[in-house]
């Protein structure tokens, strides 16, 4: 019976370690002059002990024939992956530079894991910048950490 138990407990926390999550990442696009890009956008978000979902491109996970990333718009972003253990604190959000005027000033990226139990993981991150090589600061990528030190 004690086997039994164990080979139950094993299998539970096993399937919880690799259950896969639903994400909803709401980007929005600042409302300045020429903010909007058509550059290729990548996110990472992880948790404060190093967890993460890496997305290498948002638009596949975007509304097809929909133009993304443009002035004063907020873009929803939906796909499924391996869910993280607890929120994310962390988020690297970052552009290839690329295509017509490449440089885009983000205003915020809103985070939601919707785990099978649909108990919801939210996490809003504040941008406010640019990510363009000709705006200060001069890069094309954001970290935002607000983990606990």
């Amino acid at each position: 019976m004690k086997i039994l138990l164990v080979l139950f407990l094993l299998a539970l926390t096993q399937s919880t370690a690799y259950a896969q999550c639903e994400f909803v990442i709401l980007v929005t696009t600042g409302n300045k002059e020429d903010a909007g890009t058509d550059a290729r956008i990548s996110l990472s978000v992880s948790t404060a002990n190093g967890k993460k979902l890496v997305i290498e491109s948002l638009k596949p996970w975007g509304q097809k024939g929909h133009n993304n990333f443009e002035r004063g718009h907020t873009d929803t972003f939906e796909g499924r992956g391996k869910c993280l253990p607890s929120k994310p604190c962390r988020m690297l959000l970052e552009s290839n530079g690329k295509g017509n005027k490449p440089g885009w000033f983000v205003d915020k990226v809103a985070f939601s894991q919707i785990e099978p139990n649909l108990s919801v993981k939210q996490k809003t991150f504040k941008v406010n910048r640019w990510l363009a090589r000709e705006e200060s600061p001069g890069t094309l990528f954001v970290v935002v950490d607000d983990c606990p030190k």
